[in-house]
């Protein structure tokens, strides 16, 4: 908070909690039982890129989540950045590791929040599929709202191609993950993420 805002009486933005991502394992069960739905072992996190700023210092938390991140050969990372100015970090595990998986999720959260980056950060998504079936849903959590919502792209090549989003798959994830997250209760929120990692 500076210190205008103290004196004006505004509040300071809540930092977000990424300690509700460690919910996802638990969940997960009751997503496959009621979908067929496993984790794939892919996720990531989106965030706001930042340019310059004090000293280099965003450049300097990547360089640090990235020397966190790294040593595991099991775990892959990559970065990526949109035409939006969004960039993110890909994680894939192998699907058994799930919980591994949402661990490297909340590192990348928390090192950003730490570093006084919390609320550049968007999302933070973890992919589930049923077998060898094209269809794909991703959990995503919105730090800022403190919620998950379902986003179900159609797969690619079908007769639904292109962008556009299954509502049946998204809502029967939300039914089923109903008693285990905070499921955002509000649709028109469920924004569409085109690019995201494993799509």
């Amino acid at each position: 908070m500076g210190i205008l805002d103290g004196l004006l009486g505004r509040p300071a933005p809540a930092e977000p909690d990424s300690g509700v991502l460690f919910a996802l394992p638990a969940a997960a069960p009751a997503l496959e039982a009621a979908t067929g739905l496993t984790p794939t072992g892919e996720g990531g996190v989106c965030h706001r890129q930042v340019e310059g700023g004090a000293f280099g210092a965003f450049e300097r938390v990547q360089r640090e989540v990235a020397r966190l991140l790294a040593g595991d050969a099991a775990r892959r990372v990559e970065t990526s950045a949109g035409p939006y100015g969004w960039g993110w970090t890909h994680l894939t595990r192998p699907p058994g590791a799930f919980g591994e998986l949402v661990a490297d999720l909340h590192l990348v959260n928390a090192t950003l929040t730490a570093a006084g980056f919390g609320r550049y950060l968007l999302c933070s998504v973890a992919a589930f599929r049923r077998g060898a079936d094209p269809q794909r849903l991703f959990l995503v959590h919105v730090p800022g709202r403190g919620a998950f919502y379902p986003f179900a792209p159609r797969p690619p090549g079908g007769p639904d191609a292109g962008r556009r989003r299954s509502n049946l798959v998204e809502t029967r994830a939300r039914d089923a993950l109903a008693g285990d997250l905070a499921m955002e209760p509000d649709t028109a929120r469920w924004f569409p993420l085109w690019d995201v990692p494993g799509l």
